[in-house]
């Protein structure tokens, strides 16, 4: 069914992406679904880091909205056939940057492969706060950024010390 694009298939959808909401904290989960319809339902998440056979990195849970994100405006929808790409509510939580998610009895479902970028970080800098008690609020800030931009790379070196390695500036 993935070969075929079957709507009536099972579903498998790629996310791609992570788009920061208006929700403090919450992202949009954007990808292609290649088979099936994603609608509010249960389904199985598996990360960027999940292999077969194994539990870790893998998820069965609720998605709880789904969306259509056209610009920077986004509409809310009951489902999306496959051939599209939408935005996903509620399982920002589940994956890091991107991943794969199916219907929640898909066992033999395998995940497909994370995309490769042709460009690698080439910049890096070290970060800090001038204020101590600011910390967590630039480990917050570092994860968010590391989560929705699949470029970055945020490291914490065992002196301690924050460092962003990304693209460009």
């Amino acid at each position: 069914s993935l070969a075929n694009c079957d709507p009536e298939g099972p579903l498998i959808m790629y996310v791609s992406k992570m788009v920061p909401t208006n929700d403090k904290g919450r992202f949009y989960a954007f990808g292609r679904v290649f088979s099936g319809k994603v609608r509010a339902q249960k389904a199985r998440i598996m990360g960027s880091n999940y292999e077969v056979g194994h539990k870790d990195d893998l998820y069965v849970k609720n998605i709880q909205r789904v969306v259509l994100m056209m610009g920077r405006f986004t509409e809310p929808i009951e489902d999306i056939p496959c051939g599209n790409v939408v935005g996903l509510v509620g399982v920002d939580q589940y994956l890091v940057k991107s991943g794969t998610i199916t219907d929640p009895d898909c066992e033999d479902c395998y995940p497909l492969a994370d995309m490769k970028y042709s460009v690698s970080p080439v910049v890096r800098v070290a970060v800090e706060t001038k204020n101590p008690s600011d910390l967590p609020k630039l480990v917050e800030g570092l994860k968010r950024l590391s989560k929705s931009d699949p470029l970055v790379l945020c490291i914490t070196t065992t002196s301690g010390e924050h460092v962003v390695a990304g693209a460009g500036e």
